[in-house]
C-alpha cells in the first residue's frame, strides 16, 4: 500500500521535528486543531476550557512525538491523545463525559446555510438517541470518518468489538431514523388536512 502525499508530508514533518526543528510541528497543529477541538468540545462544554485542553494535547503530542508508530496515521494516534486529555480532565473535575458536539470544523464549506443547518440538526438527533458510551464512537466514525481501525486504537478495543459495537449502534439509529421520519410523515400529513 503506497503512502499519500498527505501522509508522507505528516512523516517528513515528525521526523523534522524529532531532529530538532520544533517549528516543523506548527503545520500539524494547524491541520488537525479542528480535529482535536471537535473531539476535545465533545466532552467539554466549557469553550475556555476545552481550548486549554486542545493545547495541552498537542503539548502531549509534542512531548510523546518519539511514541508515535509511524506505520499509523497521525490523525488516530492524536485523537487518542485527545480522548485521554478530555476524560482526564472530567475525572479530575468528578464530571460525566459528553457535552455538545461542534459539527462546524468538519460540514463542507459548499453546503448551503439550509442544508449544514438539516445536517448538524440531524447529526445532533443522532447523537442524542445514543446512549452516552456510543456517542463518541459515532462522532468519530460518521462526524470525523475513522476507519474501523483507527476506532479500535482511539478506544483501545479490538476493532472486531468495535465492529460489533457499531452494528448494533446502526440498528438503534436505524429504529430512530425510521421513527423520525413516521413522524414527520404524519406532521406534513395534518398540515395538508388544514391547507385543503
Amino acid at each position: 500500500m503506497a503512502s499519500s502525499p498527505e501522509n508522507t508530508d505528516e512523516k517528513l514533518l515528525i521526523a523534522d521535528t524529532l531532529r530538532g526543528n520544533h517549528e516543523a510541528f506548527r503545520p500539524l497543529v494547524e491541520k488537525y486543531w479542528g480535529l482535536v477541538s471537535s473531539i476535545v468540545q465533545k466532552y467539554i462544554k466549557n469553550r475556555e476550557t476545552a481550548a486549554d485542553l486542545c493545547q495541552e494535547v498537542f503539548l502531549a503530542a509534542f512531548a510523546g512525538l518519539s511514541q508515535y508508530r509511524h506505520e499509523l496515521s497521525f490523525s488516530p494516534w492524536l485523537a487518542k491523545i485527545a480522548v485521554n486529555k478530555a476524560l482526564e480532565h472530567l475525572r479530575r473535575e468528578n464530571r460525566a463525559p459528553f457535552a455538545d458536539f461542534d459539527l462546524s470544523n468538519i460540514l463542507s464549506q459548499a453546503l448551503s446555510p439550509d442544508e449544514v443547518f438539516d445536517q448538524k440538526q440531524l447529526f445532533e438527533d443522532c447523537i442524542a438517541c445514543l446512549p452516552e458510551k456510543l456517542q463518541i464512537l459515532f462522532i468519530l466514525r460518521h462526524g470525523l470518518d475513522f476507519s474501523y481501525e483507527d476506532l479500535a486504537y482511539v478506544l483501545d478495543m479490538p476493532a472486531g468489538t468495535v465492529k460489533s459495537i457499531m452494528f448494533r449502534m446502526r440498528s438503534q439509529l436505524r429504529s430512530f431514523l425510521e421513527s423520525r421520519e413516521q413522524r414527520e410523515k404524519t406532521i406534513a400529513g395534518r398540515e395538508q388536512e388544514f391547507d385543503v
